[in-house]
């Protein structure tokens, strides 16, 4: 973002801090809403889940990138 923005440091550096804590906040409120709503089973299928995206997002990413 700062060099985006190399004029404007401070403001693109709490607009960062900003977006990173947002980001925090919103994914411990899912994560309750989550667990307070599903029974412990499914939320080890999600977990799974997920984790299996996160290397599918992975794997393409670095298939892109050679390419």
């Amino acid at each position: 973002m700062i060099k985006s923005a190399p004029r404007a440091v401070e403001a693109a550096s709490s607009l960062w801090v900003a977006v990173f804590n947002l980001s925090i906040g919103l994914g411990a409120l899912v994560g309750g809403v989550i667990v307070d709503t599903l029974a412990l089973q499914g939320v080890l299928w999600l977990g799974g889940a997920c984790a299996l995206l996160a290397a599918l997002a992975i794997w393409t990413a670095r298939n892109d990138a050679r390419h």
